[in-house]
């Protein structure tokens, strides 16, 4: 009689043993916390998520800081949303949360996490934000969907994130909206806001869209800066009036796995929220901040 496996014997079987264990006891801690997400294997931020709950966790944890002591908690517009990890971690800060992530795919399982979580202060936009109503197109890596891109727009190229053109295969035509129009429809509660703009290249296009609103409101903003790529970026939020630049400081750096690896069992892996000196700059914040003048000691 045929024999037909699930699982063939030697080293599949060892295989299937190690990787089910492994496993089950991922799923063991992340049933133990407070918000459970739905991720995939291959990306970076997914297995942060299925790792030890949140991506970035610290961040989140300066997020919430900077929100409460600066007065901006009625709401926050998630611009670049992703999966919904600065959403579902930081729900409990805010009266309300504009969740925007034009990809088709990411943005259904953001609409899971938020629906699974119970996150009735959320509401999701399936589009994306720009100078101008149009479309775009979004590619991203195989394996890597944290780094999706509006090819037509991005001013990032993709070396930038260690990547080939080529790599960035998949294709997805989006959606993109005015980000003036979109974010004005909050005018009420601006002046109390949080906007974080993480969109992989297009974050100058989107604040200078924004800046009449910036000027106006004065609402706190969170941007991922590549600084050496994004020079006249840095000139627009070096010269906003009535705000001033801190950001979110790295401390582990470095290519070498192996010494980041020793010198994460020993110190951790942590961030500092620093204010910005424009002649000492890091390559890289995963977030910078303008901060309404006088709302930080």
């Amino acid at each position: 009689m045929k024999s037909y496996f699930e699982i063939k014997p030697g080293v599949p079987a060892l295989r299937y043993l190690f990787t089910y264990g492994f496993l089950t006891w991922l799923a063991s801690r992340a049933a133990k916390r407070k918000h459970r997400m739905f991720t995939q294997l291959s990306g970076s931020i997914d297995k942060h998520v299925m790792a030890e709950g949140y991506f970035e966790a610290g961040v989140l944890e300066i997020l919430e800081e900077i929100c409460r002591k600066t007065g901006r908690t009625k709401r926050m517009i998630d611009i670049g949303a992703n999966i919904g990890n600065h959403t579902v971690g930081l729900a409990h800060v805010f009266d309300r949360i504009e969740s925007v992530e034009p990809h088709p795919i990411l943005f259904k399982i953001l609409e899971a996490n938020t629906l699974g979580n119970n996150l009735l202060n959320v509401t999701r936009h399936n589009v994306g934000l720009a100078s101008e109503d149009t479309s775009g197109t979004l590619v991203e890596s195989a394996t890597e969907h944290g780094l999706s891109r509006v090819r037509e727009r991005s001013q990032l190229l993709p070396e930038v994130f260690g990547l080939s053109a080529e790599q960035f295969g998949t294709e997805h035509k989006v959606e993109l909206v005015s980000a003036d129009e979109f974010v004005r429809q909050f005018s009420s509660d601006l002046n109390q806001t949080f906007i974080k703009i993480d969109v992989e290249g297009m974050e100058e296009e989107i604040m200078l869209a924004l800046r009449s609103i910036f000027h106006e409101f004065k609402p706190l903003v969170g941007f991922e800066w590549f600084t050496r790529s994004q020079p006249k970026l840095a000139e627009f939020v070096l010269n906003s009036d009535g705000y001033e630049l801190w950001g979110v400081r790295v401390h582990d750096k470095g290519r070498n796995y192996l010494k980041r690896a020793v010198a994460l069992v020993f110190s951790g892996r942590f961030y500092t929220l620093e204010k910005l000196d424009p002649k000492n700059l890091d390559d890289v914040y995963p977030l910078a901040f303008m901060v309404p003048k006088d709302n930080l000691s």
